[in-house]
């Protein structure tokens, strides 16, 4: 009678459980969704150019390290573009190829392992576009949303670069990214200016 008793309060347990985990989850795979989008725009071979530049230009490696928040993270000797990580999710520093080429490539890998992993959704956003300026001030913002003095710029290409990643997990955890980068470049398409690469507000649970 004492074993039946066990049985039956273990096998609550174990429904109870289920019961949690599947809450937690959605309720069911199918509720499992991961998008993304990536749009790069522009209207000349020259524009394109410019957003290939804007995407290969990676900071100072000691200004990376410098903004790493944890001794796990490994900063590789070339591609430095992170400085923290969050449920295995790289924090970008800057927005590089490369790190357009990471989200986009982990929205694949959660799409084709849905029942393997722990995030019920996630999505990934970009955008790069051109415009040029015969007058242009630099952001009044760093990356931190810190007031700083803007720079005047005439007769400038400006690349701006927009990403945005969400992830959730249920109960359990939570993430939100958006980073911008702009790149400053002359009329003959030579690099003057890189803002807002550096640390920034995230959102987590």
């Amino acid at each position: 009678m004492k074993l039946k008793r066990q049985i039956i309060f273990l096998l609550t347990t174990l429904v109870f459980f289920a019961v949690s985990c599947m809450e937690d989850n959605g309720g069911t795979d199918e509720k499992r969704e991961y998008k993304k989008t990536i749009e790069r725009n522009f209207s000349t071979n020259f524009e394109e150019e410019l957003i290939d530049k804007a995407e290969s230009y990676y900071p100072p490696r000691e200004d990376v390290i410098n903004a790493i928040s944890k001794e796990t993270v490994e900063i590789p000797n070339t591609l430095y573009w992170y400085y923290d990580d969050f449920d295995g999710v790289k924090i970008p520093y800057c927005i590089t190829v490369d790190a357009v080429d990471f989200y986009s490539n982990l929205i694949n890998d959660l799409n084709k392992n849905k029942t393997a992993n722990f995030f019920i959704t996630a999505k990934f956003e970009y955008k790069a576009e051109v415009s040029y300026h015969e007058l242009y001030y630099s952001p009044s913002k760093n990356s931190k949303n810190e007031d700083v003095t803007q720079e005047r710029f005439e007769s400038v290409y400006v690349v701006r670069l927009q990403m945005k990643w969400e992830d959730n997990c249920g109960s359990l955890c939570g993430l939100s990214i958006y980073k911008e980068r702009i790149v400053v470049f002359n009329k003959a398409g030579e690099l003057l200016k890189v803002f807002l690469d550096g640390v920034a507000p995230l959102a987590t649970s």
